[in-house]
């Protein structure tokens, strides 16, 4: 698949996140004022961070999977993957929530996801990069998601 076919099908992705309290459907390059401030709203109830000083009026954020790494895999090695990643995650100590990667017209099943918070885009590239991931989604409060390639 060549780049621009690879950044189409990103394209053509919903990024969804669901809380008891909503369901957010991302899109790269498109505005999701509801999920924002949510985020607010989240980042009101935390201490603050050395990262992220004043963060209540701002969030950095990613979304990154260990399903499929530049290959189709099977499902047995993507959910041992994504059991690494979420370890990952823990171990890193970062505030995270379950997302989903939702392909439009289903051209590929349903991908696991995290939503990780107070991530930087660097950070956020370093970790999909031990996973072996060719792009990540990231975003911040106030502004569209977009793809990082890696």
């Amino acid at each position: 698949m060549s780049l621009a076919e690879l950044e189409a099908a990103f394209c053509a992705t919903t990024y969804r996140v669901t809380v008891p309290e909503a369901s957010f459907a991302l899109r790269i390059g498109v505005p999701t004022p509801a999920f924002d401030a949510f985020l607010l709203r989240l980042a009101a109830q935390w201490p603050a961070s050395d990262d992220e000083p004043g963060e209540t009026t701002g969030m950095c954020w990613g979304i990154v999977t260990a399903y499929n790494p530049a290959v189709l895999l099977s499902e047995d090695i993507n959910r041992l993957a994504q059991e690494r990643l979420l370890k990952r995650i823990k171990a890193l100590g970062w505030y995270f929530l379950p997302s989903s990667n939702l392909a439009d017209g289903d051209v590929w099943p349903v991908e696991p996801s995290y939503l990780v918070l107070r991530a930087d885009e660097q950070r956020m590239r370093v970790l999909a990069s031990e996973f072996g991931q060719l792009a990540v989604v990231c975003g911040r409060t106030g502004s569209v998601p977009k793809l990082l390639w890696l």
